[in-house]
Parts: C-alpha cells; sequence; structure tokens
C-alpha cells in the first residue's frame, strides 16, 4: 500500500470535522473566581480558530462511531467532536445536566483527589453518610448553557480524570435526574450568570447560590436494589470524556 493511500484511510477512521462552526458560548458567564484565561482573550490567545483545550489528550466517547444523542446536534455544528463535547452546546431539553469526574488510573489526577466530594448510590457508605465523599467530584446545574462554563472552569482547575455527564438536574425524562436520589448523595451546583449581570459582581458561580445537592444523600428506599449494582443511569441521555 502506497504511502498516500496509508493516509487516506488513516483520515477515514478520525472522528468528522468541518471548518464552520457557530457562535458559542452567547456571552460570557465567566466570574473572577473561574480557573483559566480569561475568555475575552482567547481569539488573542489561541487564534481566531483555537480552542483552550487545543493540543490536550481528552477525547469524546463515541458510540458506534456516532456522538451521543444529547451533543448530536453540538457535533453536526462545532468544528471537531471534541469541541462539542468540551463546549456544547448540549441539548437536555434545558432540564440542566450533571458530571461526575472519576479517578482514572491511566489518566493520572493533578488535583481532583484534593476536592473530591460525592459518594455513589450503590455502596454501604453512600447510603449511610450523605457527606460520604471518595468516588469523585460531582457538579451540575439546572440550565443547558452553564455546561460549558463549568467544564472551561474544572478543566483549567486541573479535576482530571474520566468525566460522565447525564441529563436531568431536578428532572428528566428517564427517571434518574440528581434530585432523584438514586445517582449520587451530594452534588455541587453552578448557577445561570445572566446576560445582564455586571460580571465584576460575580465572584464564583458555584457557590453561595444553596442550590446544593448538599445533605440530601441517597434515597434509603433503593438501597436493597442498587447497592453493588451499576448507577441505574439512561445511556441514551448521557455522554463521556476520556482523560479529561
Amino acid at each position: 500500500m502506497n504511502f498516500s493511500r496509508t493516509l487516506i484511510l488513516l483520515f477515514s477512521f478520525l472522528p468528522f470535522h468541518t471548518v464552520a462552526d457557530i457562535v458559542w458560548p452567547e456571552y460570557s458567564q465567566q466570574c473572577r473566581d473561574d480557573a483559566g484565561p480569561p475568555y475575552e482573550d482567547d481569539v488573542e490567545q489561541f487564534g481566531p480558530n483555537g480552542f483552550y483545550h487545543d493540543n490536550h489528550a481528552a477525547s469524546p466517547v463515541l458510540i458506534d462511531g456516532n456522538c451521543a444523542k444529547p451533543l448530536q446536534e453540538a457535533c453536526n455544528q462545532r468544528p471537531t467532536y471534541k469541541t462539542a463535547y468540551l463546549e456544547g452546546p448540549i441539548d437536555c431539553g434545558n432540564n440542566g445536566w450533571y458530571c461526575r469526574i472519576m479517578p482514572d488510573p491511566d489518566w493520572p489526577a493533578e488535583n481532583l483527589i484534593g476536592d473530591l466530594n460525592f459518594g455513589h448510590c450503590n455502596t454501604t457508605e453512600a447510603f449511610e453518610d450523605a457527606g460520604y465523599d471518595q468516588d469523585g467530584h460531582c457538579h451540575g446545574s439546572d440550565v443547558d448553557s452553564t455546561y460549558y462554563w463549568w467544564i472551561r472552569d474544572h478543566f483549567h482547575r486541573g479535576y482530571n480524570g474520566r468525566l460522565r455527564c447525564c441529563c436531568g438536574w431536578y428532572e428528566d425524562t428517564s427517571e434518574t435526574p440528581m434530585y432523584g436520589r438514586r445517582i449520587a448523595n451530594r452534588c455541587d451546583y453552578r448557577r445561570l450568570v445572566t446576560q445582564s449581570e455586571d460580571l465584576n459582581n460575580c465572584r464564583d458561580a458555584n457557590e453561595d447560590h444553596g442550590l446544593g445537592f448538599d445533605d440530601i444523600g441517597c434515597d434509603p428506599n433503593y438501597e436493597s436494589s442498587q447497592l453493588n449494582e451499576p448507577i441505574p443511569e439512561n445511556d441514551d441521555i448521557c455522554w463521556e470524556i476520556q482523560k479529561f
């Protein structure tokens, strides 16, 4: 096989790539304590077609070569599947989302272990203690557009691991939103920063809102059916990123 033929075959297996892009995010929700470079400097720092996550190992987990359902439209609109998964826009019907960053033995953690904050609702520890926090870092919101800003913030915090996200904070179509109390015993929350807000007055959208899934815990009614079993999530509304 000649060299040019080899290259054609190689690129035919790479994720779908388009040149066009959409305007996303629609406006800045970056508060003062968000980690990473100022959003308004992105073009100057990364170039007009560059992204803060360029040259990073993070990679989307595809399903039979296709994007997960909440990201299919983003995959059609964004330049790469990686950009779609790391930025969105996600389509959760504006029911919000929750994500868990879990330690990955193949992707050594930098700062994740210092901020573990939840336990999965399939262990005795998590069912018995709403504050048990050794399984990873959980964060979510009831507004879809906040996904971009949470990913960007935690990416630059170095909370690296295996990332799994699903639709549904208060409710969804599968009966397993975060507030269904079947996923995690606790989870942090990122609020929507509205376009009319003065960003100079926003210190941290992840704090001081009283909306976190805290001191609520796993529903004990599910302990007998879920103990030591896989978490009952609907894969149709979930997606994953390796080496986040």
